[in-house]
């Protein structure tokens, strides 16, 4: 398995900065959201077995073959990666050539009919959406991957160390 491989989700500080203006621009809402144990909603990609402890009682000394992604594995990160990406591919979305973390859909405002796209950026477990409707987007996810506890729909004040604020300058904009 080579590095690229291995890889999770790591949306670039850029991609957001240009999420974040194209939301602004367009008046659509950003949403984020946290998955709950990400790596282990993902099935492995390679066969691993281990043996039974005494914290398994009778079955102490057996064999047992994982069959979800553990923190700690190499392959972990890339799991979980590959299986949010078949969730967000499933939803419509298309990842994007120049990074392939932010992911896209055109969609069409309600109150005005203009087209636009719709913006899911993924950074391991952290979920950040651009849309007129982000909550309906993370509710969708939500089934694939159960969000946080409080997680889901939150306006971002913190993403990637960075703060957020909504600022309003003197001309309205």
């Amino acid at each position: 398995m080579d590095t690229f491989q291995r890889k999770a989700s790591v949306v670039p500080r850029e991609s957001v900065h240009i999420a974040l203006t194209l939301a602004t621009l367009n008046g659509l809402d950003v949403k984020t959201a946290d998955i709950a144990n990400a790596f282990l909603q993902a099935p492995v990609l390679e066969k691993i077995w281990t043996i039974c402890g005494p914290e398994f009682g009778p079955d102490e000394g057996r064999k047992a073959i994982l069959v979800r992604a553990l923190y700690g594995l190499c392959s972990a990160g890339a799991a979980f990666r590959n299986h949010m990406a078949d969730c967000v591919d499933n939803l419509g979305f298309k990842s994007c050539l120049a990074d392939q973390d932010v992911w896209m859909r055109v969609a069409t405002r309600p109150n005005d009919g203009v087209e636009y796209m719709e913006y899911v950026l993924l950074y391991v477990d952290d979920v950040l959406v651009v849309s007129h409707d982000g909550m309906a987007i993370l509710d969708k996810m939500d089934n694939f991957f159960p969000m946080k506890e409080g997680s889901k729909g939150r306006s971002p004040h913190m993403y990637l160390g960075a703060k957020l604020r909504e600022v309003k300058l003197p001309n309205g904009v």
